[in-house]
């Protein structure tokens, strides 16, 4: 009787072992502090066709693009100042953006459209303001671009919106990962959107991370 009482007992426990309610998963919010960086996306040089290839130069503006919100746009001012005369020199498209209510006349001086280069005005996402479209699709279209450089802030603004939208279009991508900046001294802004450029579906696949100084015509 003893070991009916005994055995009947084990089965009880593993019976409540095996419906017992699961401990609750931790959420992102919780694993914070303890998720490992993962490996740096590959950096890619690309060489590129300019009669189908565009340099999207993104609200590179004094209200944002400054020493206070935003030094590590500041910095990159040097190096897309050099992507805009290459491109200029071989004759790219090349087409500048602002948001409402920024006029494209606030650009930094460095970064300017010059004569009748093409200007957009949008939110975070070039193609489209409000729920209209903006014609970017039918200018790079109507132009036969099949290839755009995204340049710009902010990185987890414009280029990350923007990049993702052209590529969803059928685009190829180019993101040089020192022309785009975020928020503040910190970089986590562009490593997050680094990482995400390279590892969504869907976009990923026609997205390209590089440098300015990898890029050739």
């Amino acid at each position: 009787m003893f070991r009916i009482r005994d055995l009947l007992a084990v089965a009880a426990l593993a019976v409540a072992s095996v419906y017992a309610a699961p401990a609750p998963a931790e959420t992102i919010v919780d694993e914070w502090a303890n998720i490992k960086v993962p490996a740096p996306p590959e950096l890619k040089p690309v060489t590129l066709e300019p009669k189908t290839t565009a340099i999207l130069v993104m609200d590179l503006v004094k209200q944002t693009c400054n020493s206070e919100r935003r030094p590590r746009c500041v910095a990159s001012i040097p190096k897309i100042e050099k992507l805009i005369a290459a491109a200029r020199a071989q004759g790219v498209v090349l087409i500048f953006t602002t948001v409402p209510p920024v006029p494209i006349a606030d650009t930094l001086p460095a970064v300017a459209p010059k004569g009748n280069e093409p200007v957009v005005v949008a939110f975070v996402d070039k193609f489209t303001l409000g729920d209209k479209d903006t014609g970017f699709e039918k200018m790079l279209k109507d132009k036969g671009i099949t290839s755009v450089v995204a340049v710009g802030t902010a990185a987890h603004g414009a280029v990350l919106y923007t990049a993702s939208a052209a590529a969803l279009r059928g685009f190829n991508v180019i993101v040089p990962v020192d022309g785009m900046s975020g928020d503040g001294q910190i970089a986590y802004d562009e490593q997050a959107v680094a990482y995400i450029l390279t590892h969504a579906p869907i976009v990923s696949p026609k997205i390209t991370l590089t440098t300015i100084d990898m890029i050739k015509f």
